[in-house]
């Protein structure tokens, strides 16, 4: 199934500038009819849907919503919150469906002439856009312009998108339409005012602020000197998703709005000034024209994957039912379809339906982010911080920076947890990942990397548990990437030792090979030639480890090269085949390069899925090229002759086989018989005769090299080959 929420990159709908901006995801914090901005500190009219500060509630303010103990935007230090309304659909019972989404997407954009003279929006700042009351679209109320940048409809604030299954994306409308069809959602979209008065905070009226002139581009109007980022939010709802939903009429949003003329969005601030005023200063106006955080060193810096995990939905703040089926619309409003806009008050059961209690609006603060850095002590004493590393898991599980042990507890996951927990039962490293897994081993795997310090893929989510002493906030790894603690404590044992029975480690083996003699990681494809194309343990062998493997490719044959894959197969060979590819960082993807742990010995690296690891045999020697024999006693050597076996055999006296054949053995034979001529050919078979026969078709001829057989008795002998045999000749017995 496809994530309603997503970045929209490339479709913001009605945008036309190519200044720069930034856009960050953001998950649900809360959901209800919760509305500070309208209905301060008493239950709003309808319902809504609001993403970031975890302090959102009736009696927000800045400084509660600045000291909120999370987000659920992936940008850290914003603890602003933006919110919309829901929607719902409405069966013929007169019943309604809550319509899924995954939160918004909110854009900060400088647009128009004037972007170099863009401010932060201030603390206290709130602003709402859109008109919930609107049912049809007013084409007379312009922004206002001038002959260089003209007016435009302030309705065109809010814009649909249909996202079929495939084919090309209809242009977007100011109404709800073709509801049914947005097999991958139909995304609402609200821009906000951005031209300030410079002296109040908020107006009920929203006359402290102005659109643009083209709303999402040009100038302020005058008495609005003071240009701010235009936020541009977007929310994807899964109309999909709605059981039996088949009457595009029947969508209609929580004010009671079935045609989406009425959508709206509400913004409260509370950004952290110094971050939010270097991303205006040094982001917005000459920064990243993609829109991506992490080309925004401070922005990057703030960035998380993990803001859905660290900052979940809150539980809701007013006490009565608004998602999946429900009776009535919250607030009991009713559905009021146009064109004339809807009364302020459409409750149709207020006299009969209880006032939902409010919980009080929290007042949490942040705790303190304990991050250390590489080479500290944190955590139990004597614990060093060795880093963030990248931790991909495998189908075998062998691609684990940490192998040995995992454990999983998000209500207690903190450092100090995995720490105790992995000393234990022996192991001197300890790692934590997912804000809630414990990983254990007493090596890092050596195909592990060390992320880069800041980044959206690094290790930035909060545990699950916290520290009780000192009442900090750890960070446990992230998603894909794990940090990785080891115990420096000389006194402590690891399991494996008999003076410690603690746990079920197994005894640690250094890594073998990633020395001299390892010559890299090689593609290998199954079903065509093999990387090494001599003796292998095709089928795999559970104690395979690296000198497992040298010592089965010395015993069987005496090979120069032999190679590990997919952690339990050995291949040998004297010759890398010319197909195979040396892989780098550059030519293929980590994951399809050579990290599987060694089934016999995890530490060590054996290949990976159709990747060989490939070492070359230090103690190889060369054989004695092989060579024809040119005198036997008193027979010497007539070179070859072919033998293309279509009238008999060259030579048709005697004849005999054996697999201790060589031109010695064969010689003796046919003297014995009293026979002039010796041929030997394929190896092992030996002829006699006292004439070349004519009529076999055999000649004398230059021997095939590359058809050449050993002698099975003498490998340095070559014993004929395929269509031909190597003949001796003695005029006298």
């Amino acid at each position: 199934m496809k994530s309603f929420l997503t970045l929209a990159a490339a479709a913001l709908p009605f945008l036309h500038g190519a200044d720069a901006f930034w856009r960050m995801n953001c998950a649900v914090i809360q959901t209800g009819r919760v509305d500070p901005l309208v209905n301060p500190g008493t239950v709003a009219a309808h319902a809504h849907s609001i993403v970031g500060g975890s302090n959102i509630g009736v009696n927000s303010t800045y400084a509660s919503m600045v000291n909120s103990s999370c987000t659920s935007c992936e940008l850290r230090s914003d603890k602003s919150a933006y919110w919309t309304p829901l929607l719902y659909y409405q069966y013929p019972n007169g019943s309604f469906f809550e319509v899924p989404h995954g939160g918004s997407v909110v854009y900060y954009l400088a647009r128009g002439p004037n972007v170099t003279s863009i401010i932060p929006f201030p603390p206290g700042f709130k602003i709402l856009s859109g008109d919930k009351s609107a049912r049809s679209y007013d084409n007379e109320t312009l922004t206002w312009g001038n002959a260089a940048y003209p007016g435009r409809p302030i309705a065109d604030r809010v814009s649909f998108a249909c996202l079929p299954a495939s084919g090309p994306e209809p242009p977007n409308q100011p109404y709800m339409f073709n509801v049914t069809s947005c097999v991958d959602g139909m995304r609402a979209q609200i821009a906000f005012q951005a031209c300030w008065n410079g002296v109040d905070l908020y107006k009920s009226d929203n006359s402290h602020v102005a659109y643009l002139s083209g709303i999402d581009n040009g100038i302020c109007p005058p008495g609005y000197q003071h240009q701010l980022p235009m936020i541009f939010v977007e929310t994807n709802y899964a109309v999909s998703q709605v059981p039996n939903a088949t009457d595009d009429s029947k969508f209609v949003f929580s004010q009671g709005d079935p045609t989406g003329f009425g959508f709206h969005g509400d913004f409260i601030n509370g950004w952290d000034m110094a971050v939010q005023t270097e991303a205006v200063n040094t982001c917005l106006f000459n920064g990243a024209p993609d829109g991506v955080v992490q080309e925004c060193p401070v922005l990057n810096a703030d960035d998380t994957n993990g803001y859905a995990q660290n900052c979940p939905e809150q539980p809701p703040q007013v006490d009565e039912p608004v998602r999946g089926l429900i009776e009535r619309l919250p607030g009991c409003i009713n559905i009021t379809y146009g064109p004339q806009a809807a009364p302020a008050a459409s409750m149709a059961c207020a006299a009969t339906v209880a006032k939902p209690y409010i919980t009080p609006t929290p007042d949490s603060t942040p705790l303190p982010t304990a991050s250390p850095t590489p080479g500290a002590m944190f955590g139990l004493p004597l614990q060093q911080y060795m880093g963030c590393y990248n931790d991909t898991l495998g189908g075998s599980g062998y691609y684990r920076t940490l192998n040995s042990v995992e454990y999983v507890n998000y209500t207690n996951m903190s450092v100090e947890f995995c720490q105790a927990y992995c000393m234990s039962l022996g192991y001197t490293l300890s790692g934590v990942e997912y804000a809630q897994e414990c990983h254990c081993d007493n090596e890092i795997n050596p195909t592990a990397v060390a992320a880069l310090n800041g980044t959206v893929n690094s290790c930035t989510w909060s545990c699950g548990g916290t520290l009780t002493a000192g009442g900090t906030q750890e960070f446990c790894g992230g998603l894909g990437f794990i940090d990785v603690y080891r115990n420096t404590n000389t006194s402590f044992v690891p399991f494996g030792d008999n003076s410690n029975t603690a746990g079920n480690a197994q005894p640690y083996t250094p890594a073998g090979g990633f020395g001299s003699n390892y010559l890299g990681c090689y593609s290998d494809t199954p079903g065509q030639l093999r990387t090494l194309p001599g003796a292998s343990v095709p089928d795999g062998w559970n104690n395979m480890t690296i000198e497992v493997c040298a010592a089965f490719c010395a015993q069987s044959g005496g090979y120069q090269y032999y190679g590990l894959e997919y952690a339990s197969q050995c291949y040998c060979g004297n010759e890398i085949v010319p197909n195979s590819m040396l892989l780098t960082p550059t030519t293929s993807p980590t994951n399809d390069t050579c990290q599987m742990r060694c089934k016999g010995s995890e530490p060590e690296v054996c290949g990976g899925p159709g990747v060989m690891s490939v070492y070359n045999n230090t103690a190889y020697i060369p054989p004695i090229p092989p060579a024809i024999v040119t005198h036997v006693g008193k027979y010497g050597t007539k070179a070859c002759v072919t033998d293309p076996n279509s009238n008999g055999r060259p030579l048709q006296g005697g004849y005999t086989t054996g697999t201790n054949m060589t031109v010695e053995v064969c010689v003796k034979y046919c003297l014995g018989q009293y026979y002039h001529y010796a041929g030997i050919e394929y190896g092992v078979e030996c002829y006699c005769g006292n004439e070349i026969v004519a009529s076999s078709g055999g000649v004398y001829a230059s021997c095939n090299a590359t058809d050449e057989m050993l002698c099975p008795g003498n490998n340095f002998e070559f014993c004929g080959g395929r269509g031909f045999m190597n003949v001796y000749y003695s005029p006298d017995l």
